[in-house]
């Protein structure tokens, strides 16, 4: 599926979230000047949904734009922010027991992602709020320490997580701190799947862990070349931007680090069919006045505008959005050929059983997933009517559609 041309037009306040994510430290007030209150009221509800608060408070201050928000918006700016400074504190103090519980054990995670950006590489830790804490370890140990801490009492598998082993994906089901609320999850992998080359970044991040020493405690983490890399995947071909514009900040301050490894990142990415996943955010962050950027990594003619435009709009979009177009991309590649409804009809007829046993609570393999097929079918059903029935939500997939193949296309040779 091509992604359909034409722009897409972003409302003033959302374009200042994009531009505040993408040059954290830059003067924005006069992109703040142009907001209406009730423009603030909305800039403010889509910080607190994307873990931006701080960031945005950050940006008002070194604007000396504070008379410029409504009181409103302030109270809910602050609220999310003071909400998350506290929570990092728990947080803290969960990962330094669960690191010594595993350590006592024998096992020696890598602490993925955000809890590197946020505890090394972020100016303040309460600017990089984590959803949860990414442990990577061996595949021969993934499932015993997932055991292990379920027979702990401080420990139990998270509410919502599903039922499912090490053949699903790339990490086991959500565990939940029951002490500190803190979500930990398993990886033995990185990518879901379908990426061929994520063995050769598991090899490079597990090759060259650095140490982090927090509350007395060292932890590894990923150097930030290849956590670099690592987010760069995950932000373009495992979520096609839907995890949000904080990985536009992200990659500011990660810049910082890698400043000399250019030339081998951008290596990597060759080897690993990154390269264009790469122009991709560099011409994206340089559109929203980025300054980290390489400036040949920019490429607007390659990468194009409707690609630019839908990476903006996905980082944007709310989760049930994502949920339509995710469900919309999934019937085109399923379907066999087939389009819209009869796509829908063949899916329908073969329910993912993962997704089934979600909702039963049980494992895939087990029979009484059927007795929740009605659920998932009119779930599905009313997610699929939603974004089929509205020609905007429609052209919005269809966009993202054509950019995460395009994402996934081989890279012509270089002379």
């Amino acid at each position: 599926m091509d992604a359909p041309e034409g722009q897409v037009e972003f409302a003033a306040h959302e374009e200042l979230v994009l531009r505040i994510c993408a040059a954290p430290d830059a003067d924005h007030a006069a992109s703040m000047a142009l907001l209406e209150a009730e423009e603030w009221d909305v800039l403010a509800a889509i910080a607190e949904d994307k873990r931006l608060s701080a960031l945005v408070l950050r940006a008002v201050d070194k604007a000396q734009a504070a008379a410029m928000l409504p009181p409103a918006a302030f109270a809910r700016l602050s609220g999310a922010s003071q909400w998350h400074a506290l929570y990092v504190l728990k947080q803290m103090a969960a990962v330094k027991r669960l690191i010594r519980i595993l350590a006592a054990q024998g096992f020696d995670p890598i602490l993925l992602k955000g809890f590197a950006l946020a505890h090394a590489v972020y100016p303040d830790r309460t600017l990089r709020p984590l959803r949860d804490v990414d442990l990577l370890l061996p595949t021969e140990q993934a499932q015993q320490a997932q055991d292990f801490l379920i027979a702990n009492p401080h420990y139990r598998i998270a509410p919502w997580a599903g039922s499912y082993g090490l053949e699903f994906g790339h990490q086991l089901p959500e565990i939940q701190d029951v002490d500190h609320d803190l979500t930990i999850e398993i990886h033995h992998r990185l990518n879901a799947r379908n990426w061929e080359e994520e063995p050769l970044l598991l090899a490079q991040i597990r090759a060259e862990p650095t140490s982090l020493t927090m509350m007395g405690l060292n932890v590894r983490i990923p150097s930030a070349r290849t956590n670099f890399l690592h987010l760069l995947e995950h932000a373009t071909l495992h979520h096609a931007f839907e995890n949000g514009p904080l990985v536009l900040a992200d990659f500011h301050f990660l810049a910082r680090h890698v400043a000399d490894e250019w030339p081998w990142i951008e290596a990597q990415c060759d080897r690993m069919g990154l390269a264009r996943a790469l122009r991709l955010v560099a011409t994206v962050a340089d559109d929203l006045g980025a300054d980290w950027v390489p400036a040949h990594l920019v490429d607007r003619s390659q990468v194009g505008a409707s690609h630019i435009a839908t990476a903006k709009a996905a980082m944007l979009q709310d989760r049930e959005k994502s949920e339509r177009n995710k469900l919309l991309r999934r019937l085109e590649a399923e379907g066999q050929g087939r389009k819209g409804w009869r796509a829908a009809l063949a899916r329908a007829l073969r329910p993912n059983p993962y997704q089934l046993a979600k909702i039963a609570g049980c494992r895939p393999d087990q029979a009484r997933r059927w007795l929740h097929y009605p659920v998932w079918l009119i779930q599905s059903g009313r997610r699929f009517l939603a974004a089929s029935s509205n020609s905007d939500s429609l052209l919005a997939a269809q966009r993202e559609a054509g950019m995460v193949q395009w994402l996934a296309g081989a890279e012509a040779p270089r002379n």
